[in-house]
C-alpha cells in the first residue's frame, strides 16, 4: 500500500507527492529555496530599516511626542505604543533587546552617537533631611486633620463614635508630637545650611582677596 503526504507551498497551493518520489521533492525544496534566496536579501535589508527606525524613536523618546486629545501624553509604556501604532505583538523585552543589538551596529556604523550606548538612568532626586522633615510633618498633619474632619461628621447617635474619637485622640496625641519633633529637624537642618553658606561665602571673599594680591 502506498502513502500519500501533503506537502504545503509557499503559495497556498498543497501538492500531493507519493514518499518514494524524491524527484517530487527535490523539486519542491529547489522551488522554495528560490524564493527564499531570491526575497531573503530585501526581507533582510527591510527589517534592519525598520530596526533602525525603532531604535532612533526609542534612543530620542520620540514615541512620548504622541498626544491625546486633550493634549496629554498617549502612550505611557513603550510596548503599548508599538501594539496601536503597528500592531506589533513584540513584547516590551524582546523590542528591547533587539534595539540594544541595533543601536550597537548603528555606533560603530556612525549613525548613531556614542553617548546613546550608555543607558538612560533614572536619577531619584535629592532629599535632604530638612525637606525629608518638612514634608513629613505636611503630611501627617494632612492625615490627622481629615481624621478629625471624618470624626466630627459621624452622627451623634452611632453607637461607635466613642470608640473611634477616643482612637483619635490617642493618634492625634502622638501624631502632633510627631511633627513638632519633625519641625524641629527641619529648623535645625535650615540652620545648619545657612551657616555653611554663609562659611563658603566667606571663604569665596578670602579666594578673591587672595587673587587680588
Amino acid at each position: 500500500m502506498t502513502t500519500e503526504i501533503e506537502t504545503p507551498v509557499v503559495s497556498g497551493e498543497v501538492v500531493t507527492t507519493n514518499e518514494s518520489s524524491a524527484a517530487a521533492k527535490a523539486a519542491l525544496l529547489k522551488e522554495n529555496e528560490g524564493i527564499i534566496k531570491r526575497n531573503w536579501k530585501a526581507a533582510t535589508e527591510k527589517a534592519n530599516k525598520v530596526y533602525e527606525a525603532l531604535t532612533i524613536i526609542h534612543t530620542y523618546d520620540l514615541w512620548k511626542l504622541h498626544l491625546d486629545a486633550k493634549g496629554k501624553r498617549k502612550y505611557t509604556n513603550f510596548e503599548t505604543y508599538l501594539s496601536q501604532e503597528f500592531g506589533w505583538t513584540l513584547t516590551r523585552v524582546r523590542a528591547l533587546q533587539v534595539i540594544k543589538a541595533t543601536r550597537a551596529q548603528m555606533i560603530e556604523a556612525g549613525t548613531l552617537p556614542a553617548s546613546t550606548a550608555t543607558p538612560r538612568q533614572r536619577t531619584a532626586p535629592e532629599v535632604t533631611s530638612e525637606k525629608a522633615a518638612k514634608v513629613s510633618a505636611d503630611q501627617l498633619e494632612k492625615v490627622i486633620d481629615a481624621f478629625a474632619s471624618r470624626v466630627d461628621s459621624i452622627d451623634d447617635g452611632d453607637p461607635d463614635k466613642a470608640a473611634v474619637l477616643r482612637i483619635y485622640n490617642d493618634v492625634s496625641d502622638a501624631v502632633r508630637d510627631a511633627v513638632a519633633d519633625l519641625r524641629e529637624i527641619a529648623a535645625a537642618a535650615e540652620a545648619a545650611t545657612s551657616s555653611d553658606d554663609a562659611a563658603d561665602d566667606d571663604d569665596d571673599d578670602d579666594d578673591d582677596e587672595t587673587a587680588t594680591e
